[in-house]
């Protein structure tokens, strides 16, 4: 993270995470669930009142990132060595164990001294594993010793610290324990359901609240009260496609039908139906985007620019011409391509419940793209993986 960058809106990549932490010393409430929260007269009900309908979308979700976002502490979730394991960063020796069945980090405090910090919440599964602790006030900060999640093979398997090579103590404006380590603000929104940072100006403390503690069903479509009640109503022989708009408060599939073909002779597939709206990549930015939030209600289906700034694509975050240098998130450099301008969203190649790629490598690319044209090196300017050589034989 550039110490110039101005908006954090998470501490990782969003496929990354954090684990939230209490002190072994002290603790104090600092989160609690949230039912009864609601958006342009939904409620939210969570997850399992999705199931009896959705059992594929519920299956491909459950396992992937969104999913694993933050899960409770338990020898299946945390993922580091806390076996007694020690990290050494300039002369702070930090170390990690487990008692009673709980998990503990012991490492520099705001006052510069030792302290134990006890494990809460995991925080994302790839490629790293962060963890979070409880300060006063309701703060959840950012510890920046993190586990590397990748097999050993990989460099893997070890403890890191988010800044290697420069010394963040206490008073630097990066450590842990100050503002731009900060869980409620920075990355909160992002990995829960339903987040309310619930802060107070007057006392400066946060009550922060959420419905699911991972990025569930309803961070992207909405509180879904009213489906659930259309869906009951109409019974089991509603037709699946009306049920698709029906009591929701963002509609996320295509309304024109529009589909992705190649035209005869055409390099690259065009739409057959020019997009007309820009919902679904409006929804993602949300979170994949460097934004900072405006607003505490975010209202679903309404315009990223309505509750968020979103960072211009400026130095240092961005590369001279636009491309992702930093943290970005994607979508402002996705904003300035030629993709977006032919109509391509999101989930033409990302599946939305898997959150994996529709498909792996050049074949991606080959969705909307002729092999014979850009799977070759005249094209892309280094070796063929294979599939096409440089004349564009198979």
């Amino acid at each position: 993270m550039h110490r110039l960058q101005q908006h954090t809106p998470c501490l990782a990549l969003v496929a990354t995470a954090t684990i939230l932490l209490l002190s072994g010393c002290w603790r104090e409430d600092v989160s609690h669930t949230d039912t009864t929260s609601s958006t342009q007269e939904s409620t939210y009900l969570g997850r399992d009142a999705c199931l009896a309908c959705h059992q594929a979308e519920f299956d491909a979700h459950a396992g992937s990132h969104h999913d694993l976002a933050m899960q409770p502490a338990t020898a299946e979730t945390v993922l580091g060595d806390f076996d007694n394991a020690e990290f050494v960063y300039f002369g702070v020796v930090s170390r990690f164990f487990t008692r009673d069945g709980n998990f503990y980090i012991k490492t520099d405090s705001p006052d510069g001294g030792l302290r134990e910090y006890r494990v809460e919440y995991t925080f994302g599964v790839d490629p790293l594993q962060q963890y979070l602790v409880a300060l006063p006030g309701g703060r959840l900060q950012a510890l920046p010793l993190c586990w590397d999640t990748r097999p050993r093979a990989e460099g893997g398997q070890r403890w890191f610290h988010l800044y290697p090579d420069e010394a963040i103590l206490p008073g630097d404006e990066l450590h842990w324990t100050g503002r731009n380590q900060n869980w409620n603000f920075s990355c909160a929104e992002c990995h829960s359901t339903n987040l309310h940072k619930g802060y107070d100006l007057s006392t400066d403390t946060f009550h922060t609240t959420w419905s699911e503690v991972d990025v569930s069903c309803e961070a992207c479509h909405g509180p879904g009260s009213g489906h659930v009640a259309w869906a009951e109503e109409a019974g089991e022989g509603a037709n699946k496609a009306d049920a698709l708009d029906a009591g929701l408060v963002i509609n996320l599939p295509d309304e024109d039908g529009g589909k992705w073909r190649f035209l005869p002779g055409a390099p690259t597939a065009v739409r057959s139906t020019p997009r007309s709206v820009r919902t679904e990549v409006e929804m993602c930015a949300r979170c994949h985007s460097l934004r900072a939030a405006l607003t505490d209600e975010y209202q679903h289906g309404a315009p990223i620019l309505d509750s968020h700034r979103v960072s211009l694509l400026t130095a240092p975050e961005y590369f001279p011409d636009g491309q992702v240098l930093e943290e970005d998130y994607v979508y402002g450099s996705f904003l300035q391509s030629r993709m977006y301008a032919a109509g391509v969203t999101c989930t033409d190649c990302h599946d939305p419940h898997t959150a994996q790629l529709r498909a792996t490598g050049d074949a991606l690319c080959f969705q909307c793209h002729q092999p014979t044209v850009f799977g070759v090196e005249s094209h892309s300017r280094h070796p063929s993986a294979g599939g096409v050589d440089s004349a564009g034989r198979s």
